[in-house]
Formats: structure tokens, C-alpha cells, sequence
């Protein structure tokens, strides 16, 4: 049932062609305060040519924020999303899904954004993951 439902939302999502590049959609900063407080951040990598980097902190009721890095790069398919691990460990990595149909094997990253509002979503890895949802905060 939850692979139909997930062929059902990939199928959904491939008809909606985005004109704007994943980088576009993420740079920035957002913010979610339901819950608590999350933030993400995503600025161009100077280093790395066309790689923008991405930081999640989520702050709890004790102790400091528990903090994520991601990557979005250019790939063969299009981009790549990566969770990067710990110092030391192999990050893992989705590709974006924009607008094409084809498997979920593996997992595909949505990025979704509508205005000042965005979305990120792993499917077809598992169960339905989200890695963020908030609004604009601050910075473009």
C-alpha cells in the first residue's frame, strides 16, 4: 500500500515541472517555531563551483541544537542531495526529483517551495522522511 501511495505522489509531482533550480528554491534561511524551533540555512559553496551547503540545527528543551549538513551538487541526472555524516563517515545521498518520472529505488529528495515557504522530502527510502518544512527567515 505505501509503495502505490508512493508511485501515486512521484507520478503527482512529475507533472508539476518546476522553471526554478533547487539551489534557487533552498537559499536562504527558514525557519519552523511549531513544536520548538528549527532552522536551515543554504548559501552557495566558494569553494566548490555550482555546490551549495546546507546546515539544519533543531534546538530542544535542553542542551544545544542538534545540527545536520547537507549538500545539493550538480549530477548526471540532474542534482544530487546529500546528508553529510559525521567527520569520517560516508554521506548519504538522494537524487532531486524535478519534474521526470522513474523510479523510486533509493529514495528521491522533493523540494518544494511555494513563496516564502519550503519543503523538503525524502521518498522511496524507507518510510516517507521529511527533513524540513519552514517558512523565510531573515536572509535570501
Amino acid at each position: 500500500m505505501r509503495a502505490l501511495i508512493a508511485v501515486l505522489l512521484l507520478s503527482a509531482c512529475a507533472s508539476v515541472v518546476s522553471d526554478v533550480p533547487p539551489a534557487e528554491r533552498l537559499r536562504g534561511c527558514w525557519s519552523n517555531r511549531e513544536g520548538g524551533l528549527s532552522t536551515m540555512r543554504w548559501f552557495a559553496d566558494g569553494a566548490r563551483e555550482g555546490v551549495w551547503t546546507g546546515s539544519r540545527a533543531v534546538f530542544g528543551p535542553s542542551g544545544g541544537p542538534a545540527r545536520t549538513r547537507y549538500t545539493l551538487a550538480p549530477a548526471d541526472a540532474g542534482h544530487s542531495f546529500c546528508e553529510v555524516g559525521a567527520e569520517g563517515a560516508a554521506p548519504r545521498c538522494w537524487e532531486v526529483a524535478e519534474g521526470r518520472g522513474g523510479s523510486l529505488e533509493g529514495g528521491r529528495v522533493f523540494i518544494d517551495r511555494h513563496g516564502d515557504r519550503l519543503r523538503i522530502t525524502v521518498v522511496g527510502d524507507g518510510p516517507e522522511r521529511t527533513i524540513f518544512v519552514g517558512r523565510r527567515e531573515g536572509c535570501r
